[in-house]
């Protein structure tokens, strides 16, 4: 990892609540001049009076309201909070965590989230909703440095790999999990989609009048719907990203075969990837040439039987960690 001096910030506490400020305070005087006097006979005087409570409210929150800043240093990192600069070592940095959203099963955001071990075993969670998805993954990635350090003394030296290290990948046997997945929730929207235009067209044939007829050929409708959004749909298109999945992968000391491609560590620019234990994402895995060439390989998502992507992804992100120290290669995790 280079020697770096780079801030983030964090949080965006400041604009949210001045925002929030003006209209409450707006507002605010807004219902207590209308209880204490005629507002319509008095409207330009009040409108002034709400407005200015609420700039002024507004304007003590621009002042007084701190925001988060991290400032990462070379033998750590540093919590900016207005005047107040609390240091830690990258030894105290205790995750991250990325949730999406969804209401009635349609997508309503993400939030993202860095952990803190305070000297006191308490957990500092610093909420990081201000940050792109692509500045989390790249802070995540400075402050984990204890992760690289640790990994360079146990085995990041060239003889670790100068045997050779391969990753035998039971690609068809992934693809037709995959694939079996996609055919199964397939048959079984179609099976809803097909009773429910069967009862439809029954009910419009026949006129039939039955509670229970109805609340059969609704569930069945909502049903083909809601699997179709999020069972069928994720699925397939995941199956469409790993059409490209190698068979192997090895690594030596200088070089990355993957499939029937060879990249030398001086030709490789970056290289991304979705860490093992991630479930809301599936397995990118992304190479950057120095050509600006990028090339995306996907190992599916994460499942409990390990039947649906590779078994040993785990072992393969590790390796791939360490060779990039090895060959100063840019390494950064993909957190959604």
């Amino acid at each position: 990892m280079k020697n770096i001096d780079k801030k983030f910030r964090v949080s965006k506490n400041k604009l949210m609540t001045s925002v929030l400020a003006l209209f409450g305070g707006f507002i605010a005087t807004g219902i207590i001049e209308n209880s204490i006097t005629d507002f319509d006979e008095n409207l330009v005087p009040c409108m002034i009076i709400a407005v200015s409570v609420g700039l002024i409210c507004a304007a003590l929150c621009i002042i007084f309201v701190k925001e988060y800043y991290m400032q990462i240093r070379e033998d750590g990192f540093e919590l900016v909070k207005g005047k107040k600069v609390t240091k830690y070592d990258f030894s105290a940095f205790a995750g991250s965590n990325v949730t999406r959203h969804y209401m009635n099963g349609i997508y309503t955001g993400t939030s993202r989230e860095i952990k803190i071990a305070e000297p006191n075993g308490k957990s500092l969670k610093i909420n990081a909703n201000n940050l792109s998805k692509g500045a989390f993954a790249e802070l995540v990635t400075y402050l984990g440095q204890t992760r690289f350090t640790e990994a360079h003394d146990i085995e990041a030296t060239a003889e670790y790999f100068k045997g050779g290290i391969d990753f035998q990948i039971p690609n068809e046997s992934i693809l037709k999990a995959n694939r079996k997945k996609v055919l199964g929730w397939t048959a079984f929207v179609v099976c809803l989609v097909v009773l429910f235009t069967g009862m439809f067209v029954y009910y419009l044939v026949t006129h039939y009048d039955s509670a229970t007829f109805f609340v059969i050929m609704l569930f069945a409708g909502l049903g083909a719907l809601v699997e179709l959004f999020l069972e069928l749909i994720p699925a397939a298109v995941t199956y469409h990203k790993m059409k490209n999945l190698p068979d192997r992968i090895r690594i030596d000391e200088y070089s990355l075969t993957i499939g029937d491609r060879t990249f030398t560590s001086g030709n490789i620019l970056n290289i991304l990837l979705v860490p093992a234990d991630y479930t809301i994402l599936t397995r990118d895995f992304i190479v950057i040439t120095k050509d600006n060439e990028k090339i995306k390989y996907n190992f599916g998502k994460n499942d409990l039987k390990g039947k649906l992507t590779y078994p040993a992804y785990d072992k393969l992100c590790s390796a791939i960690e360490v060779w990039c120290i090895v060959n100063k290669i840019n390494f950064m995790q993909i957190l959604g």
